[in-house]
């Protein structure tokens, strides 16, 4: 019987070898399952070009059989105590263990790490990501709904605001607001011990009104299409319009750049965001499933 050479990897980040393994697989688990995958790989990529304070964290489980990726798992955090966990495994390769091994580790680290909440995701449509999710533990908690701009309206505002392009100096406010509108309110207080994220400075907007911040909006942009995220009004300003008004002022910005492929995630029990996008010609398009373990 031919010897199989297995390997699991770990790593704080993904270099480009692994990144353009991951894209590979990811294509092929596209192809045959039919299926949507939030592995934020180009955020993931990119944070192997910035300098990350404290200590060594493991981020990324790849598991190589005879030198092929055969399955994945990441660890990704975006604001707040929260780790969202998410992966794949080669159709060839399943019910195999593979991924079970991945997980374990994966867990374990977000344990060392104190998380609050722990999340795995999966798409709605996933017989496969459901069974794994069950077989673990798994309890449902929310789902996100994938939207794209699939309707052209008005993007005139009878309000003036301003999206400012966010400076270093920015970086606690962005920090804050992500606590505020993405995580348990007692994480606010925790907002100096956020790391330094040149990423999330790169891609954000300040929303000001008579040059008072009153909320943020992200735009990232990849090739010929642009997403839309982080984006939040703070609470004293709601109810007013302005989420509206700094939505339709993104879309002008996106348009100067000849992109009309836009998209953005939005939670379904959202109802009022959920409302603002359809508003402004945003449809749903997939779902993703977060169950917490």
């Amino acid at each position: 019987m031919q010897e199989i050479n297995q390997k699991i990897i770990i790593k704080q980040y993904l270099m480009e070898k692994e990144y353009k393994e991951l894209k590979e697989l990811e294509e092929i688990i596209k192809l045959v399952d039919k299926v949507n995958l939030k592995l934020e790989l180009d955020y993931k990529l990119e944070l192997n070009n910035i300098s990350v304070c404290g200590t060594e964290r493991i981020n990324e489980f790849l598991y190589y059989e005879d030198g092929v990726l055969v399955s994945y798992l990441g660890i990704s955090c975006f604001g707040g105590n929260v780790a969202e966990l998410n992966g794949m495994t080669h159709p060839k390769w399943r019910r195999k263990g593979k991924f079970k091994k991945l997980f374990e580790l994966a867990k374990n680290e977000c344990i060392n790490r104190n998380f609050k909440k722990i999340l795995l995701l999966t798409d709605g449509i996933s017989d496969s990501g459901k069974e794994f999710i069950k077989a673990v533990g798994g309890q449902y908690d929310f789902t996100e709904y994938g939207m794209e701009l699939l309707k052209q309206t008005s993007l005139k505002n009878e309000i003036t605001i301003n999206l400012r392009k966010a400076e270093e100096s920015d970086n606690l406010e962005i920090a804050r607001q992500d606590l505020i509108y993405f995580s348990d309110k007692e994480d606010v207080e925790n907002v100096e011990e956020i790391e330094e994220d040149k990423i999330r400075i790169e891609t954000a907007n300040i929303i000001e009104l008579n040059n008072i911040t009153i909320g943020k909006i992200h735009i990232k942009y990849d090739d010929n299409s642009a997403f839309i995220l982080g984006f939040g009004i703070l609470p004293e300003f709601r109810g007013k319009g302005f989420g509206k008004t700094a939505l339709k002022e993104a879309l002008k910005i996106i348009k100067e750049r000849n992109i009309s492929n836009v998209g953005l995630d939005v939670a379904a029990k959202n109802k009022r965001a959920l409302n603002l996008y359809k508003s402004c010609g945003f449809e749903e398009k997939s779902t993703m499933d977060y169950y917490k373990i």
